[in-house]
């Protein structure tokens, strides 16, 4: 559980944040102050009390709170399940390393934005673990103890990026990309879940294809990053709009 590593940095159990929201739950000022002070975001809320993210989402906006500010995790603020074994380091070579497509998407968003920007960016609730990006702080529970780097954060996601196409074949991809997600996010979403959670697609691509692939969605994300709000790098990924 995501939520019970992360208290366990910060010297809390599960029970006893439970105990705090059940003993102030007519101050929910009070709850979202200390979530926001200690970076416990809505997915952490969410495994302690066992409510859904809407019904956390609910009570925080019911109060005039805005349940998004808690989202501040450095990867992702979404339940990835299934897929977060998606979620990886970066390790290849040539074209598809971190270097070669940083080559080509850098140079897009600095037309408008700064590139750097959304694997640095400083926020005080981070980085509680001795300077070093604990999985909570991540937001996802199988990778740990990250020097906070840009080149860390940028690896895990080009990493992601490729694991994700990886894991889709020409037709699928064709249909993700005919879908009209805005229309019906829902079903959009059942579409990306069931695509994703396949057994892996044979090799469908090849160097330069998956790379072009990468490259575009990243460009694609990344500007969505600064114009659509969230905290996550992979907030709009496919993944983040497959479990969002």
């Amino acid at each position: 559980m995501l939520a019970e590593k992360y208290l366990a940095d910060l010297g809390i159990t599960i029970q006893q944040a439970n105990n705090f929201i059940d003993m102030n739950l007519r101050e929910p000022k009070k709850i979202f102050e200390a979530a926001s002070q200690y970076g416990v975001t809505t997915h952490m809320l969410s495994e302690i009390t066992g409510h859904s993210r809407d019904i956390v989402s609910g009570y925080f906006e019911d109060a005039g709170f805005s349940s998004t500010e808690l989202d501040k995790s450095v990867l992702i603020n979404y339940d990835l399940g299934s897929l977060e074994s998606m979620v990886a380091f970066n390790s290849r070579e040539g074209i598809l390393s971190n270097t070669s497509l940083r080559a080509v998407v850098r140079p897009e968003i600095n037309k408008d934005y700064d590139y750097d920007s959304p694997f640095t960016s400083p926020n005080p609730t981070l980085q509680l673990k001795d300077g070093i990006y604990s999985s909570g702080e991540l937001g996802v529970e199988h990778i740990d103890n990250v020097s906070p780097t840009m080149d860390n954060i940028e690896s895990l996601f080009y990493g992601t990026l490729i694991n994700i196409f990886l894991a889709l074949d020409q037709s699928e991809f064709d249909q993700i990309k005919a879908f009209p997600g805005n229309d019906n996010p829902e079903e959009f979403q059942t579409l990306l879940l069931s695509t994703l959670n396949e057994s892996p697609a044979p090799i469908a691509w090849s160097d330069e294809q998956l790379a072009s692939l990468v490259e575009n969605e990243a460009i694609n994300i990344l500007d969505k990053f600064w114009n659509a709000g969230l905290y996550g790098v992979l907030d709009h990924s496919y993944l983040g709009l497959a479990t969002a």
